[in-house]
């Protein structure tokens, strides 16, 4: 069985786990001899069992190892009561890893699903709102994946591979410290607040804006803002249990624009 694994954690994210547990699920209970004799190539890998095991990721009982999660299959769900329901946007939240059967109907579906990123800042009380792929951050997938600033900063913040684009993007800014490039592009989208065109000499910050079509160059010194302010209000929606987070996020088809919001300062 090849899993595939959600929400990504610094154990989760190594070689060996996924080797690991893909043996297990077809060798349930194994002895450890076994399993060194299987991976003879492993380095230091009863120190990572140990962490594996103290993240309860590997159960060990009896000196037998086996998987400490479930893996979710499409029989674990009762698609008459899930098939075809959408959903309202909301910004699910689980922060455990998933563990899901590749390609299967639930995997497909949740590559399918939205999010709804947004990035806040500590400056003033703009919040930049975008939707984009649950499967975002997986490659190639996300080559088809309109990008987004949210995406940008989280990709890098993580060191995940970044598109052709986002590397033109990288050229621009590098690892710039996101709070640090919101203040100045915050600042210079509130004043479409007042003004349709805003004159503003041409910097990396705005570049980057007008380079996601988020502003429009005009004339020299002239932009326009091509997103909307609005009230619309994304809620968070946090989870407890995967299969509840799961049921929910595949509802989340709905499409929408990216918009500005006023939060509270």
């Amino acid at each position: 069985m090849t899993i595939k694994i959600y929400n990504e954690n610094r154990l989760t994210g190594q070689p060996f786990f996924k080797d690991l547990i893909e043996y297990l699920a077809e060798h349930d209970e194994v002895l450890l001899r076994q399993i060194h004799k299987d991976f003879a190539d492993v380095k230091n890998m009863d120190r990572q069992i140990d962490s594996f095991i103290a993240a309860g990721l590997i159960l060990r009982s009896d000196k037998r190892y086996s998987l400490g999660f479930h893996i979710f299959k499409d029989s674990d769900f009762d698609w008459k009561r899930i098939e075809d329901k959408k959903a309202e946007p909301q910004r699910n939240i689980y922060e455990q890893p998933i563990f899901i059967e590749e390609n299967s109907r639930i995997e497909k579906l949740l590559q399918e699903s939205n999010c709804y990123p947004r990035l806040t800042n500590q400056t003033n009380q703009v919040i930049l709102n975008f939707v984009t792929s649950f499967s975002y951050k997986e490659y190639p997938e996300n080559t088809k994946v309109t990008p987004t600033l949210a995406n940008y900063f989280n990709k890098v913040a993580s060191n995940l591979p970044l598109t052709a684009f986002e590397k033109e993007i990288y050229q621009m800014i590098g690892d710039v410290d996101p709070e640090y490039a919101l203040k100045y592009m915050t600042t210079f989208l509130l004043k479409f607040m007042r003004k349709d065109i805003v004159k503003n000499k041409s910097d990396i910050f705005v570049n980057v804006l007008e380079k996601y079509n988020y502003i429009e160059k005009i004339s020299e010194k002239e932009y326009k803002c091509l997103l909307e302010f609005s009230e619309q209000v994304i809620p968070d929606q946090k989870y407890d249990d995967a299969k509840s987070f799961i049921i929910a996020q595949i509802q989340q088809t709905t499409a929408i624009e990216p918009f500005i919001s006023l939060g509270d300062k």
